[in-house]
């Protein structure tokens, strides 16, 4: 695989030597590396590993310096054909995702400190994958910024055990000699390291404290030059500068301190001393707790108290036997835990889930029926991607039909809102699309809203249906010029993105306590060698042009049961009232009535049960062509070619009158007269014709 990583500069520090490692490690195992970086005094090693480096201002901390260095960053990824892209600190990964966004590829971070949660800082965990170096910052990540655990991995950094070889010790001759090595910085702890030094001086212990990093005038060391003046510290205290050779900079010391005053995130230095072979004094803070095992491996003090400091080096300097147990216990444990070559594998397991377990997001927020007939496409989208993590944002009312669907891993509810709490609704569910990462959106829905919040929550390629705000989309489809029934339209979507379909069956998934509880509602009706007819003549309250007229079930359930076929009728719960009236219209026998009885999968296995079913243009119409029951189908104001269910066996009724399909909730005629010229004779003979071919004993739902 080909890594882009992206880090401010490359001098001198922890985070850019962890670069050069993973690059190491990477292109040791054949991989392609390549580094943006402002530059700096790393870039000849980085590319005497074999990495190629391309200098951008990446560093700059301002609005036009991202926007300028996005478009390049675009570039470089698709010409250099980088399969992911990985950032590093806030600035880089500001203009990573941007363009990782733009070139379509995953982006995933690695999280180098405890960031105050304000917007600047929100992007370390918008990577496909996050990176923590220690537990400590990865609970702080879930904590504070809400990173779903699901997408954290904790890899500890690693040490180079040849580079960094275990060195005993030289005999001691002088004053005991401290190394604090880090950027110059408060949060260090050198000033804490300083005073430290000062109570142990006048405590007659001699002790050097070395420091690395920080060149002559910058405006950190003067501060520390001032205070070591103000301490009478100027013949205790000696300056390396800038050191490329760390190994021997740690061998050169007796005692390495951590004094930090801030959360580590994860404590390199302590670390590599204890590689080296040197005890180790650190603060109780962050990921230094995880490294530091208290006289066990090393000491660990409060943070921010010299005079706890200075205690803790004066009991390592005066017990030559504790000194010994922690070098011993740390370069053991560092072998065990910490060796590059683990940090390497780790960090390549999450680079090969970024490519080849996508996380894919599927659209449909539709009506019921719609989600039954969109269960091929979650095969074909299954059987497409094995492994990855497959979602479906799916509208509360048809949340059922798929909550035991194998296809899915999660199931992403839209909740219905009022249209005042559209705009609150939409805000939360973009949350939690940012929060599941998602590098695919398959839109089945094709509606606007589903185009502007898969664009809103920035996942990287876009599938639909190019209309309705289908500039949005990324991998746009035209629409096909042809009538196309609604599962065959999906295929066609399917297959411009390069996705075999599987078949056009419809499926849904029961439980045995859906079965039982099937049985026990039809038991009532009648004897079991009786016919049973099912019926449904509600349907969507809001297509009303829909619905046949309810004399007229009435009178067809007349006939029925004039005839000795049972009648059940099924419904939801608001069309309770309905079902009242046509058992009062009824005058031969009163049918059976399960309107607002069963949930969505029991009715499932009632219509199963039936020996055909009778029902509008609804979501029963497909409930029935799933269980494979024969039905007849009243169609008026839509047209069955662009509706009719795939797997559908029975009779389709339809008039042909010179304004239908309308699609009107409304009828513009007044007429009604695509549902009126439907009549009863006419349904009861499509009844009879199919009972008698379908004269069967009803089977349990497989």
């Amino acid at each position: 695989m080909h890594v882009l990583q992206l880090v401010p500069t490359l001098e001198v520090g922890g985070v850019e030597r962890g670069v050069l490692d993973l690059a190491k490690g990477l292109i040791a195992r054949g991989h392609r590396v390549s580094v943006v970086s402002a530059g700096g005094s790393l870039v000849g090693r980085l590319t005497a590993l074999g990495a190629a480096h391309h200098q951008l201002p990446v560093h700059q901390k301002s609005l036009a310096g991202i926007a300028a260095c996005i478009p390049a960053v675009t570039q470089l990824i698709r010409e250099t054909e980088a399969d992911l892209v990985h950032a590093r600190s806030r600035i880089p990964a500001w203009i990573g995702w941007a363009a990782a966004r733009r070139a379509q590829r995953p982006f995933l971070t690695t999280a180098h400190g405890f960031y105050k949660p304000h917007p600047g800082s929100r992007v370390m965990v918008w990577g496909r994958l996050v990176i923590a170096p220690s537990e400590a910052l990865g609970h702080y990540l879930v904590e504070r910024f809400r990173l779903p655990r699901t997408r954290l991995r904790v890899i500890p950094r690693g040490v180079d055990l040849e580079e960094f070889a275990f060195q005993p010790p030289a005999a001691r001759q002088g004053p005991w000699r401290l190394g604090l090595f880090g950027r110059l910085s408060p949060l260090k702890g050198q000033e804490v390291a300083l005073r430290a030094c000062a109570r142990l001086i006048r405590q007659g212990l001699p002790v050097t404290l070395c420091l690395a990093g920080g060149a002559p005038g910058l405006p950190a060391r003067q501060a520390l030059e001032r205070l070591i003046a103000a301490l009478k510290l100027e013949d205790h205290v000696e300056w390396l500068g800038l050191q490329q050779d760390m190994p021997a900079c740690i061998a050169s010391v007796d005692v390495v301190l951590a004094p930090s005053t801030y959360p580590e995130s994860f404590g390199r230095s302590a670390l590599e001393a204890q590689a080296v072979g040197r005890p180790v004094i650190a603060s109780r803070a962050g990921a230094l707790a995880e490294l530091i095992q208290d006289g066990e491996n090393g000491l660990l003090v409060p943070p921010r108290d010299p005079e706890a400091l200075a205690l803790a080096i004066e009991r390592l300097v005066n017990d030559p036997a504790l000194r010994a147990r922690c070098v011993e216990h740390a370069r053991r444990r560092v072998e065990a835990e910490w060796p590059l070559e683990r940090m390497v594998e780790r960090t390549l397991a999450v680079y090969d889930e970024c490519l080849t377990r996508p996380r894919i997001l599927i659209w449909k927020l539709s009506a019921l029926g719609d989600v039954v007939l969109s269960t091929p496409s979650l095969r074909a989208i299954r059987r497409q991607f094995p492994s990855a993590r497959l979602t479906l944002a799916v509208g509360r009312s048809a949340y059922e039909a798929v909550a035991r669907c194998p296809y899915l891993d999660d199931i992403l509810i839209d909740q219905p809102r009022r249209r005042p709490q559209r705009v609150r609704r939409d805000l939360g569910l973009r949350r939690r699309l940012r929060e599941g990462a998602f590098d695919l959106s398959i839109d089945l829905q094709n509606s606007r809203r589903t185009h502007l919040l898969a664009w809103w929550a920035g996942i990287p390629v876009r599938i639909g249906y190019r209309r309705k705000l289908g500039w949005l989309l990324n991998r746009g489809v035209r629409l096909p010029r042809v009538v196309l029934a609604p599962v065959a339209h999906q295929h066609y979507l399917l297959r411009q993105a390069g996705i075999a379909p599987d078949g056009d069956t419809l499926e849904l998934w029961p439980s045995p306590a859906d079965e039982a509880r099937a049985d026990a509602l039809i038991r009532p009706t009648g004897p079991e060698f009786m016919r049973l007819v099912g019926m449904h003549p509600g349907g969507s309250g809001r297509w009303q042009t829909k619905r046949w007229e309810l004399t007229r079930w009435a009178r067809v359930c007349d006939a029925l049961a004039q005839r000795g076929v049972r009648v059940v009728v099924t419904g939801g719960p608001d069309e309770r009232p309905l079902g009242e009236e046509l058992r009062r219209l009824t005058t031969s026998g009163s049918p059976h009535l399960l309107i607002g009885k069963t949930s969505l999968m029991e009715l499932a296995c009632v219509i199963r049960r039936c020996q055909i079913f009778l029902a509008h243009d609804s979501s029963a119409l497909h409930l029935a062509a799933a269980v494979g029951t024969p039905t007849i189908a009243l169609f008026g104001p839509t047209d069955p070619r662009r509706h009719l269910p795939p797997t559908f066996t029975g009779r389709v009724i339809k008039k042909d009158v010179f304004c239908s399909p309308c699609y009107s909730p409304r009828c513009r005629t007044i007429t009604h007269a695509c549902m009126d010229r439907i009549g009863v004779e006419e349904v009861l003979s499509a009844v009879w014709g199919l009972l008698a071919e379908t004269d069967r004993p009803a089977a349990p739902l497989a």
